[in-house]
């Protein structure tokens, strides 16, 4: 029972967003009833009878959307017949409808004593997060009271540095006289034999904003390629891929949230549920070419809001560069954190920008958006710019970063904690930092600026770049290849020595290309091997290295993304029997959660140590990178490229499946349905419908 109650359960639409127990009932930690970067209620709980209803279970049945059902043991002892609590929880833009029903199924008409308890603390989410993570937190209220508004609403009111927020609930029966308490609110409703009775709680955001509650939501529907998978590890493969489908589109934010104005219609990827509800490019950019396949929309509208905000001068508060691609995004700054982020938008990341010109070039070659090409062209300029000055001020080749304020982030790549970069021994590393796979993502970023300016006729700018990309490769091996470790370093220090830690960073390269075939055969055996395998994902960081912890955020836990990332670099350097393997863990991991979701990164304790993943604390439930790891997967099995307009294909599928079938895949502008399946000899065919006109090659697999 201990467990259904713990079950965080996480509805999203847009920027707002709700975080329940397995009850439905917001009490605990980052649980809360969430509006752009404030928690408005920390706290709302029904008893029924005086007591806590009986879990009996809770989950979201879509992205905005949950029901919970608990049992009422009092009336069950008192002979008056089973009472059944049920609610369901619909979420919108700007506000949520819960409605509670108790079904009597006795031979006696009861009348039911609810009560609510309610309080809001409009604390904002880095305040929250401090909370939960054992830290100070001066904003944190303890709830503000609330005033009645006629007699079937009441409304709490932010404290005056927060005006005009606040939030209304609304009741679809009178509460009774009020109570010492006005956080508390009782009712009685008669449930009669063999039927229910019910009420209804709006509960909206001030000043509102214009939402039918009541209307379904346009999501319910999946939108995107569907999939059948056959075998062991079909069942989970499938509800796995469904619930990331839907978060994906969850996760999709608007207008202000992400610099465009109101009106405008494009939508981009917020990072992730409870902490990263806003846009981060690096998050936006690597969830964008991950989902390619699946919601390129998303991808597109990621990079028309990146490509506007991108950095037009020289401010080191901030670390903006002409050209440069920002870190984070919020319309609205919070005081109190400013230790941590200096003010928004904040470009405090070294691998945002070439992610973008990744992503874009893409977006162009694989989904057909010549349109977004033309509209970003002076973005491409700019970032191509910016990998050839300010992103390399010392003009080694290599992309490094040093914070330049006081405040901001120490460390500026994925890894972003501040003890995340460091030598073997757990000696902290000192900037400027060029790490590994930024190269990587430089080296790729180089000849994907080369294919956009070709497109745009700049031959010759073209020709610079593809010429830069060749020198960066023949000398990135030399630098930063360990011949006594047999594996790239983490990076380089400020003195050029390299960090020798044994990191996934050095795994993640294989993606970008930029490693020799040698290299990429010691690596595919490093990872799935003691000491970076866990047995249920590649760690962050080998067991066994200074700092090493499984429940540390970035030095030793598993985070799925990265090893999705690591599993298409051995694709790419035919390791297929491996990278099916690691997508094998991955989908195997969602098994033992009941939301069947991959988190933002679970613990990296070992197969010996525990029989499933260990979750990490304080992990986003809800990720976009994460969630993307599904169609990325999807992509992977299928092998799928397109260059020159030809769709090519190099199927494989993973220990546990048998056959695959996608429907709906999203390829140069048009809808592709293909099957792969296994014969008896073990080879993996693939079945292709695609649009007339359309080229696929498919490459038979021995």
């Amino acid at each position: 029972m201990a467990d259904l109650v713990a079950r965080a359960v996480v509805l999203s639409r847009g920027t707002t967003f709700l975080i329940t127990n397995g009850r439905g009932d917001i009490s605990d930690g980052d649980q809360g009833f969430y509006s752009g970067d404030h928690r408005l209620l920390f706290r709302y709980e029904w008893r029924v009878a005086g007591h806590r209803p009986l879990p009996l279970g809770g989950r979201a049945v879509e992205a905005n959307r949950a029901q919970y059902f608990a049992a009422v043991p009092a009336y069950r002892r008192s002979g008056e017949g089973g009472i059944v609590l049920e609610r369901e929880i619909l979420l919108q833009e700007g506000g949520l409808r819960d409605t509670v029903r108790l079904r009597n199924y006795g031979a006696k008409d009861v009348d039911v004593p609810l009560e609510l308890r309610a309080g809001a603390d409009f604390a904002h989410i880095f305040s929250v997060k401090r909370r939960v993570l054992g830290e100070s937190s001066p904003q944190l209220r303890t709830g503000e009271k609330p005033r009645s508004d006629g007699t079937d609403s009441i409304v709490f009111s932010a404290p005056a540095d927060l005006h005009p927020l606040g939030v209304s609930l609304r009741f679809s029966s009178t509460p009774e006289a009020a109570a010492a308490d006005p956080g508390k609110l009782s009712f009685r409703i008669l449930a009669p034999a063999g039927g229910e009775g019910s009420l209804v709680v709006d509960c909206a955001t001030l000043p509102r904003i214009a939402v039918d509650v009541r209307r379904p939501h346009q999501g319910a529907r999946l939108l995107g390629p569907q999939i059948e998978a056959r075998g062991p590890l079909g069942p989970m493969f499938e509800r796995a891929f469904s619930r990331a489908l839907r978060d994906l589109h969850a996760l999709a934010i608007r207008g202000r949230s992400i610099g465009l104005a109101d009106k405008d219609t494009a939508a981009a990827f917020a990072a992730g549920i409870p902490w990263y509800i806003a846009l981060f490019g690096r998050d936006a950019l690597i969830t964008s070419r991950m989902t390619l396949f699946a919601t390129p929309q998303y991808g597109a509208g990621s990079l028309q809001a990146l490509g506007k905000m991108r950095g037009r001068r020289v401010n080191p508060q901030t670390e903006e560069a002409p050209g440069k691609i920002l870190h984070e995004f919020r319309p609205q700054l919070d005081p109190t954190e400013t230790d941590a982020i200096p003010d928004f938008p904040y470009y405090g990341a070294v691998d945002a920008t070439p992610l973008f010109l990744i992503a874009l070039e893409e977006q162009v070659r694989c989904a057909g958006a010549n349109a977004l090409l033309h509209e970003l062209l002076d973005a491409v300029h700019g970032a191509v710019s910016w990998l050839d000055g300010d992103g390399d001020p010392n003009k080694d080749g290599y992309l490094e970063y040093l914070r330049q304020g006081r405040h901001g982030l120490a460390n500026q790549g994925w890894k972003d904690s501040w003890d995340a970069v460091h030598f073997r021994d757990g000696t902290l590393a000192e900037g400027p930092i060029a790490l590994v796979e930024v190269q990587g993502y430089l080296y790729r970023a180089r000849l994907a600026a080369a294919n956009i300016l070709t497109l745009a006729g700049d031959l010759e700018a073209a020709r610079v770049q593809r010429s830069r990309a060749r020198s960066l490769r023949q000398q990135f091996h030399r630098d930063f290849w360990m011949p006594e470790r047999e594996f790239y370093a983490m990076g380089l220090d400020g003195e050029k020595r390299r960090i020798d830690a044994l990191t996934s960073n050095g795994a993640q390269v294989l993606w970008t290309g930029i490693a020799p075939a040698k290299a990429a055969e010691h690596i595919a055996k490093a990872v799935l091997s003691a000491p970076l395998y866990s047995g249920f994902g590649v760690r962050t960081l080998a067991e066994g290295e200074g700092r090493y912890n499984p429940i540390s955020y970035h030095n030793g836990s598993v985070w799925p993304h990265d090893n999705a990332l690591i599993a298409e670099g051995l694709l790419r350097y035919g390791y297929p029997d491996a990278a099916m393997h690691i997508l094998q863990s991955l989908i195997a991991a969602t098994a033992v959660r009941i939301d069947r979701r991959l988190p933002e990164l679970f613990a990296g304790f070992s197969r010996d140590e525990t029989s499933e993943p260990v979750a990490y604390p304080s992990a986003c439930p809800v990720q976009a990178w994460a969630a993307a790891v599904m169609p990325h997967a999807v992509a992977l099995m299928l092998g799928i490229t397109v260059v020159n307009g030809v769709v090519r294909l190099s199927p494989a599928l993973p220990p546990g499946l048998d056959q695959l079938s996608i429907s709906g895949l999203q390829v140069l502008g048009e809808s592709v349905d293909a099957t792969l399946e296994r014969d008896r000899a073990g080879r993996v065919r693939a079945r292709v419908d695609a649009p007339d006109g359309m080229q696929v090659v498919v490459r038979r697999t021995r």
